[in-house]
Formats: structure tokens, sequence, C-alpha cells
């Protein structure tokens, strides 16, 4: 008897195994695997839903850069564009009078992009065109021109560029080379952008007075012009004014009247005008004042060492 209910507890024991086993596996197939199946799905939906949102946000930057860059571009018709920046470089080059000045463009190389959707396809977006201007000019003269052509908002760069300095540094020998972007989208078609960089980006003219002055290029500064020193302002007999300068060491005087040259290697020194106690001079192409008593060193921060001082 008792044997009999041992068996039959046995055997309800191992039923009941039996159906948990039977219910776990079926929960797992039918209910935590399709969950777990449909959790991956929605995440990867989320997750191409998240990189749409990015990508049309994307698109909407680049659309608006797109348009802006499509202001500043050259015309979509290569040839006009080519000709007509040529004209416009070589028109800031002689409103800067550069000497000897040429400019060479190059034929223009089309730009173009895949289509996502066929691999083989391909769309024109525009033309690069590059340019390279060749020039005798002063270090003056060039700062005006990388000025007003860094000013002009149209969409070009200056790629590289080269200086040469010529007999005693106040000539450079400039090659410069720069490429511009002719865009398809641009509505004009044979008109340049007349956009132009707000002044407050980028620093202005005055700033660079210093840089110019010093001359890096330029042979024997310190010792030439600072040892030019003004030392009187008189009247001639025709009721001229007339500076008396001190050159060189030791010093020798030279007696300039407005529109004359100090004759001083390596610089040259015009008399512009005069005022009560000073004199306006252009020292190689920079305007500045030099009053009684000073040297031009010391007006253009590069004073003479003491072993200098007349």
């Amino acid at each position: 008897m008792n044997q009999d209910r041992r068996t039959m507890l046995l055997a309800s024991a191992g039923i009941a195994v039996i159906l948990m086993y039977a219910v776990d596996t079926g929960y797992r197939k039918y209910i935590e695997q399709p969950t777990q199946r449909y959790e991956g799905e929605l995440k990867s939906v989320d997750s191409k839903l998240q990189d749409a949102n990015t990508s049309q946000v994307t698109g909407r930057r680049l659309a608006n850069q797109l348009d802006e860059c499509a202001a500043r571009a050259l015309p979509y018709d290569p040839a006009l564009a080519r000709s007509r920046y040529q004209d416009w470089l070589l028109k800031l080059v002689e409103e800067h009078r550069m000497d000897s000045a040429s400019v060479d463009a190059e034929t223009p190389r089309p730009i173009e992009t895949r289509s996502r959707t066929n691999k083989r396809a391909t769309r024109l977006v525009g033309h690069r065109i590059g340019y390279t201007l060749r020039a005798r000019t002063t270090l003056n003269r060039l700062t005006d021109f990388l000025h007003d052509f860094h000013r002009s908002a149209q969409l070009h760069k200056i790629r590289s560029f080269s200086l040469t300095p010529l007999v005693n540094g106040n000539q450079l020998d400039l090659s410069l080379s720069i490429e511009t972007l002719s865009l398809q989208s641009t509505e004009r078609q044979s008109e340049l952008s007349m956009l132009v960089r707000d002044e407050q980006t980028f620093p202005p003219r005055e700033r660079f007075n210093e840089f110019v002055s010093r001359n890096l290029f330029a042979k024997g500064f310190s010792k030439s012009l600072g040892q030019v020193r003004l030392n009187a302002i008189t009247q001639n007999r025709a009721g001229e004014l007339e500076g008396w300068f001190a050159v060189g060491s030791p010093p020798r005087t030279q007696i300039i009247a407005t529109g004359q040259i100090l004759d001083l290697p390596l610089h040259t020194v015009r008399v512009k005008s005069f005022d009560q106690t000073r004199v306006e001079l252009m020292v190689n192409e920079f305007d500045c004042w030099i009053s009684l008593g000073q040297t031009l060193g010391d007006v253009l921060g590069n004073p003479a060492t003491e072993s200098e001082e007349p």
C-alpha cells in the first residue's frame, strides 16, 4: 500500500516536472523570445529614426551652407567665370600699382558627386578654376592687396605664394596661386559676387603698419634707418621749408625739401610735408611723422643701438 502511494507520488512529481519544463519551454518560445526579438526590432527602428533625424538636420545645415556658398561663388558658366574673375584680379592688381603683373587662368576642372541610388551616375556640382599671379611690388602695396583680397567675400582662397626680395629688399617678386569655385547652384551666369566681409571679422589695415614698417625683407634696416635723425627745420632763401637730417655714422648732414629723397642706401625716404616741429616722410611706401631729435628707428619701432648713435 505504501509502495503504491510512493509510486504515485513519484509519478505525480515527474509529471509536474515535465509540465513545468513544457510551460518554461513554451514561455521562452512564445513569449520571451518574441518579446526580445520585437524589442530588438524596436531599437533598430529607433536607431534608424534617430539617424534619419540627424541626416535631416545635417541636410538642412548643408543646404544652408550650399546657399551661402552659392551666393559667394563664381558664375555657373565656367568660361564666363574664368574670364570675369581674371578681369577682377587684374583690376585689383592695377589698383595697387603692381609692376610687370600677369594673371594666368587654368582650364576649369569639373566637380562631380556620385548618386546615392545609382553608384554609376554622377551629378555636376561646379568647377574649380586656378589662377597664378606674378608681379613685382612692395611690401606695403602687397599688404594692401591682400587686405582687399580678403575683404572680398567671393569663394576664393590663396593656396600658396612665394616672395623673393629684389636688390635691397624694397621690391618683392611675387608668385601667388589662387583657387576659385564656380557652382551650378549659383543664380548668376556671368556676374561676380559683390558681397564683402564684415569689417568686424578681420583686422583693419592699420593693424599691419608695424609689420610693413619693419620690412623683414629689407637688408640693414636698423643700421641705415636707425641712423637717420631730424636735427632742424629751416627756410631757404625762397621761403621753402627744409629738413636737416643727420645720416650715417659718422653723421653727415643732408638738407632736404618737400618732394626730395634722402641719399640713403637700401631704403627710399621721401619728404612729403612739414609741420612746425616735425616732418612727414614716406619710408618704403609707408607714411610716418618724425619729430625734431628723433631717428627713423625711434619712429618705426627699431631704434639704433648705442654704437650706431651719431
